[in-house]
């Protein structure tokens, strides 16, 4: 199969995906806005907002990282694993966090991505936009994934596996970091995330 037709797959099951009712712009603003506005409330300076922006980033690559691992897998052993399978998987990702010195040892990776800006004010915005950025690329994965592994989807979402799984990775991730900068940017042009 063609490049255009993974790429035209790809789309297609992303579109049906942001379909879904959580993704309707309306309920994606308030999750977000709502989630900004609980960390900020928790953290109680804006410094230890941007820490806990910076500790949320990282936590959500490693997240995302975890499911493009299990579905790089499933393309190249040519096989679906079931969704509770997937989901026990992705559950050892809080227990890796809380168990060892995660934060400690990836944290550090991600500060200069998550805190620019010359004040703390600039930095802030920059690292909600980063953290907004993260949760919707790793929200769009998991759905992604969810539909991938669903019985009545195997037939058509078989066309997956005759690629190299790097190609089919790379492909979600192009779009998924598209899509959710297109997002992004409809909602703050509507200031819909903003305070």
């Amino acid at each position: 199969m063609s490049k255009e037709l993974l790429n035209k797959h790809t789309a297609g099951v992303l579109g049906a995906v942001i379909k879904q009712p959580h993704w309707k712009k309306d309920e994606l603003s308030s999750r977000l806005r709502q989630v900004l506005d609980e960390m900020r409330h928790d953290a109680g300076s804006p410094e230890a907002y941007l820490e806990s922006l910076l500790r949320n980033v990282t936590y959500l690559f490693e997240n995302t990282n975890r499911a493009i691992s299990l579905l790089k897998f499933c393309v190249e052993e040519e096989k679906f694993m079931t969704q509770e399978s997937f989901q026990q998987a992705m559950l050892e990702v809080p227990k890796l966090v809380n168990e060892t010195n995660f934060f400690v040892e990836n944290m550090p990776r991600f500060k200069e991505l998550v805190c620019k800006g010359s004040t703390i004010e600039e930095q802030v915005a920059h690292g909600e936009l980063v953290y907004s950025d993260s949760k919707l690329v790793n929200d769009m994965v998991i759905d992604f994934i969810g539909t991938f592994l669903q019985p009545n989807n195997m037939d058509f979402m078989s066309n997956f596996m005759e690629y190299a799984s790097d190609v089919v990775v790379d492909t979600l991730m192009q779009f998924c970091k598209t899509y959710s900068g297109l997002m992004l940017k409809e909602l703050n042009s509507n200031e819909m995330i903003q305070k």
